[in-house]
């Protein structure tokens, strides 16, 4: 496509690129971190997740603006702690979302969890599989 973008304005050519790879079905959704520990506490804590929509190459798709609704979910595994997040709907605004996870003032013991799921989503007629965020204790 490239050879076809010859004398466009490079900003223009990136976007018609991205699109282009779009509409053949190269998208993924990337969180950012995908793993993370964290040494186990009894304290109130908070991490954010970046949820970004990208080639196969890691090129954002700068291009996509879009509400999910039910797009995110949170789920642990502590005996005692709960971990939430502020809503279930993720707002993509140039190919990025961000969500707060947050657990509350409980022990949160080594080997415990926190998982952030981003779900699989339809865009442009292709299935974009769910990624997962996950927070490890230690």
């Amino acid at each position: 496509m490239s050879n076809l973008l010859t004398g466009v304005q490079p900003a223009l050519r990136d976007h018609l690129t991205q699109q282009s790879s779009a509409l053949a079905g190269d998208m993924a959704f990337k969180c950012t971190p995908a793993t993370i520990t964290r040494a186990a506490t009894a304290a109130l804590w908070t991490r954010t997740v970046v949820v970004t929509l990208e080639t196969a190459a890691g090129a954002l798709h700068d291009w996509y603006n879009a509400t999910v609704t039910t797009g995110v979910s949170i789920a642990d595994t502590s005996t005692a702690g709960t971990a939430s997040i502020p809503s279930t709907t993720l707002t993509f605004v140039n190919g990025k979302a961000t969500v707060v996870v947050a657990g509350d003032a409980a022990a949160w013991l080594a080997t415990e969890t926190d998982t952030l799921t981003v779900t699989s989503k339809v865009i442009m007629g292709y299935t974009i599989a769910a990624k997962t965020s996950v927070q490890t204790f230690t």
